[in-house]
């Protein structure tokens, strides 16, 4: 057993080092003064458990709310980061949902840019349904992330698909069908359960 030691020891400093946490400000390309905001509503029912799914359930952190990052871990795969009143969130971050890296995941979830730079010319109409977490006809593919985020790469895994789907719990999904890249049809199939 004590042959084996070794052997062991280096296996799990193998794996620690595979897993070393990702900085916000690696992820985004960072300036020393940026400020760090939503890239799209996050919904969550519980904070402490959030799901890289961003299952749309429960209620939502809006599109543009300036978040503060507390830290990320490389093992356990959390994000964590806090708001402005000092609410901490953590969201489980999956490479296999999400078919990307942490830094990926957190590049596209979270930006530098605040939210009148994000809906900058978005119409008022479309903007509310955005900040009321709606997605309806004639929407386009932004307005969709901006709503919605990106969709979980396991049931999308290319934003050139004309249908995107969105999680609504752990097996029903939400469609959303593309016509030119404009939202023609949200389909749930799953409303007669």
């Amino acid at each position: 057993m004590l042959k084996l030691l070794p052997a062991l020891c280096a296996a799990v400093l193998l794996c620690a080092g595979c897993a070393s946490p990702v900085t916000f400000s690696e992820a985004l390309q960072m300036k020393v003064d940026d400020k760090v905001y939503t890239a799209c509503n996050l919904w969550y029912e519980d904070a402490a458990d959030m799901d890289c799914r961003n299952i749309q359930r429960g209620t939502f952190i809006p599109v543009g709310t300036e978040i503060i990052p507390v830290e990320t871990t490389g093992f356990t795969q959390k994000i964590i980061f806090k708001d402005k009143a000092g609410k901490v969130y953590t969201i489980r971050f999956s490479e296999d949902y999400r078919l990307c890296s942490m830094a990926d995941y957190i590049a596209y979830t979270f930006t530098t840019k605040n939210r009148e730079e994000q809906l900058k010319g978005i119409a008022p109409k479309i903007r509310a349904r955005i900040l009321r977490g709606e997605v309806v006809p004639g929407m386009t593919q932004k307005h969709v992330l901006l709503a919605y985020g990106y969709p979980a790469a396991i049931r999308t895994p290319d934003l050139r698909n004309d249908s995107w789907f969105y999680f609504l719990n752990d097996s029903d999904t939400v469609r959303v069908v593309f016509r030119g890249g404009i939202v023609r049809n949200i389909l749930n199939f799953n409303e007669s359960r």
